[in-house]
């Protein structure tokens, strides 16, 4: 059974998610800090670490780049950050940090157990953004970012570079024809191995092409599929939804989707949301806080915060019930900053 970890620090939505990937077959473990993700991973070596991509004090970034820093992780682990943020900005860095994938919100569920599927059985999947150095050096540069989440354009540059007279040539096609001949598949001799070579080149030089231009009308049409589907309603009778097909089955997998999508964003809204403050004293019951005594207390809170956030480090505790309670404190130290209210609102 592959090892996960879920990394959320939201309770609903981290327990929503683990509960599903649970059902599906996996055994995994929760943290709601991303230090508590760090430990338990750098312990366990799951082969998934899934961490949501946003946090109120800490960075997912960050944690993948610390936990990717250890070779054992970095050999047996593979991250994958849940985000909104799908910018080419946060994919590089992503990629730099050595996070193995970006999966957007909302999420759909079945591509998100399909891919975790792949990274457990450590399948080849593409990473958030193709970082080269475009000198072709290992140092410094300027570096040449491929954007690859979500599409296969990725294989392009290496595709091109199989079908060149250098790759094609008559050795290739004598080749071929010596291996169609072991096989026991006659072929005519007088073939002119010089022209076969030429004819396949241009063959696959245009399929290359095909791929090319087909991907890049794809771009061109793909940014209105969205706002085809958020804006189809069921049982409409706008013509936009035949965007997707023309079939009926595809009209209704188009509806299916645009509603998925939205119940997914509502749901989201829902277990991000955040009670009112609400005083359940009266007000000549309230008891008047001094501002000096509260702005000492969030002090106190923040210096020991980072107290424990220091010594909670991998590697600094080496007895595991201790390193549960550290994480336990500082996360609850964390909530006590948050609650504390900052400036004018004391009164």
């Amino acid at each position: 059974m592959p090892k996960l970890i879920v990394a959320d620090e939201n309770e609903g939505r981290r327990n929503l998610l683990a509960n599903t990937l649970d059902r599906a077959g996996y055994d995994v473990t929760r943290a709601g800090t991303l230090r508590q993700a760090e430990g338990t991973a750098l312990a366990t070596m799951p082969e998934v670490v899934l961490i949501d991509g946003e946090w109120k004090i800490s960075d997912a970034i960050d944690a993948s780049q610390r936990l990717m820093s250890d070779p054992e992780f970095a050999f047996k682990c593979r991250i994958v950050i849940l985000s909104r943020n799908t910018s080419s900005d946060y994919l590089t860095s992503a990629a730099r940090a050595g996070v193995s994938e970006v999966i957007s919100k909302p999420v759909d569920m079945n591509k998100l157990l399909a891919q975790l599927e792949k990274h457990s059985k450590k399948q080849f999947v593409p990473p958030p953004a193709d970082v080269t150095n475009a000198a072709g050096t290992g140092g410094g540069g300027t570096f040449d970012v491929s954007m690859v989440m979500s599409d296969g354009k990725w294989a392009l540059p290496m595709l091109k570079g199989i079908v060149t007279p250098e790759k094609i040539n008559v050795d290739f096609i004598n080749e071929i024809l010596a291996q169609l001949g072991e096989e026991g598949i006659e072929v005519d001799e007088g073939l002119d191995p010089s022209l076969m070579s030429e004819m396949l080149r241009i063959a696959l030089n245009s399929i290359v092409s095909d791929i090319d231009s087909t991907d890049a009308s794809q771009n061109v049409t793909g940014s209105t599929l969205p706002s085809a589907k958020k804006s189809a309603k069921l049982g409409s009778k706008s013509k936009d939804k035949k965007v997707g097909g023309s079939s009926m089955e595809e009209i209704l997998q188009n509806q299916a989707d645009g509603i998925a999508n939205d119940i997914e964003g509502i749901m989201d809204n829902i277990l991000d949301e955040k009670p009112e403050m609400v005083a359940l004293l009266p007000d000549r019951e309230q008891v008047v806080i001094d501002p000096a005594v509260l702005k000492f207390t969030r002090l106190v809170a923040e210096t020991a915060h980072e107290l424990m956030w220091d010594i909670g480090r991998p590697g600094n505790v080496k007895d595991l019930t201790l390193m549960t309670r550290i994480e336990d404190v500082t996360e609850m130290l964390g909530d006590v900053i948050t609650s504390l209210p900052e400036g004018d609102e004391e009164e």
